[in-house]
């Protein structure tokens, strides 16, 4: 036990706070009418996309990224609405400001979304822990909002600790406890595994997180290349991917590495289309504006393009974002039967959303 352990910084305390359903629990403090409601946050038109669902409407299989068309088609008597971001930047800047105050680096990922370093509470009264349970209740106090909590010694950790146990949860995870807490998820759990790539390790008989633990290194080396090495470290709970600080966005971009090439050019057009409604939604919740979109694609070689496209005017139109992409992809992307391994979505020249010229949705 002690050489797995030896792996993970059991001095290290890394914090994760994500926000219950964020947009839709505003909407629904704002309104009491909606509470208890299913209520669905995103665009409304033939072409919009879900940003938040609320846990009412997430039993009928609504999650974010789905279409609103889809959507409807499965809750009808769901309440659609469309996004104020500007009321959820102002709950958003409340919980960043408590973040700020309790730790030296926070690291934010979106409004609703934010990893801190706790390893300064190591000798203070309550730990870490104590220091992550007082951040909750802040939050809370101060936004009439449930969020849930993750603590533990890394990242990939800490952020499994607060989707293990929503909403209102909190879970913290000390080094001796990973090998128990891990062994028996899906592989599913595991970052950077989404559904197509766990489809191709349960086809190996990798059913739960023990079950890639245990897999020979030259198997995992073999069907995933560099990645499987990559996918057994998470398995042990080992993840040193160190906290950065806020920085002004230039630029905002989402890409992805596959641990196995995607060949097919309808998987691959799904992908693109993914990555941009997300970097869309990412422009609307900070009110800025792109000129430029690009996308970016590595081939199993490790050469990597990129092509862009630059607009007349300034856009956050998640259509339009989505259908540039595809246009690049579709008419600059030479994709042949070798596919390609990362794929990503960025969008540049960034301004302001003032002087708006495009709609917020289709």
């Amino acid at each position: 036990m002690g050489d797995w352990l030896d792996m993970i910084d059991s001095a290290r305390r890394i914090g994760h706070l994500d926000m219950d359903a964020f947009f839709a629990a505003v909407e629904q403090l704002d309104d009491p009418t909606l509470r208890g409601r299913p209520v669905i946050v995103g665009g409304l038109g033939p072409r919009g996309v879900v940003a938040t669902a609320s846990y009412e409407a997430r039993v009928f299989g609504i999650h974010s990224a789905m279409p609103s068309a889809v959507a409807r088609r499965r809750c009808p008597e769901g309440v659609f609405l469309r996004p104020r971001f500007s009321r959820y930047r102002e709950i958003s800047d409340r919980v960043r400001a408590i973040l700020r105050d309790a730790s030296p680096v926070v690291e934010t990922i979106s409004l609703d979304e934010a990893f801190f370093d706790l390893t300064a509470y190591a000798d203070a009264p309550g730990g870490p822990v104590g220091a992550a349970r007082a951040i909750k209740e802040r939050v809370q106090e101060a936004t009439s909002l449930t969020c849930s909590v993750g603590v533990a010694p890394n990242r990939f950790l800490a952020k499994l600790g607060s989707e293990l146990d929503k909403p209102d949860g909190f879970l913290a995870i000390e080094p001796e406890s990973v090998r128990s807490l891990l062994d028996p998820l899906p592989v599913g759990r595991v970052w950077g595994v989404g559904r197509v790539t766990e489809k191709r390790l349960s086809g190996l008989g990798l059913l739960r997180v023990r079950d890639l633990r245990l897999a020979p290194a030259d198997l995992l080396t073999r069907e995933f290349g560099s990645s499987g090495a990559r996918l057994q470290a998470l398995s042990r709970g080992e993840d040193d991917t160190p906290l950065c600080g806020e920085v002004a966005s230039r630029s905002i971009s989402r890409e992805l590495t596959y641990t196995f090439d995607l060949v097919d050019p309808a998987e691959i057009e799904a992908e693109v289309r993914d990555l941009a409604r997300s970097v869309a939604l990412r422009l609307q919740e900070e009110s800025l504006l792109c000129r430029i979109v690009r996308v970016k694609v590595r081939y199993p070689s490790f050469q990597t393009i990129t092509r862009q496209l630059r607009l007349a005017v300034g856009a956050d139109s998640t259509g339009l974002i989505e259908r540039l992409a595809v246009h690049l992809l579709r008419t600059r992307v030479e994709l042949n039967e070798f596919g390609v391994r990362l794929i990503g979505v960025g969008v540049g020249q960034l301004s302001a959303s003032s002087a708006r010229q495009l709609s917020l949705f289709d």
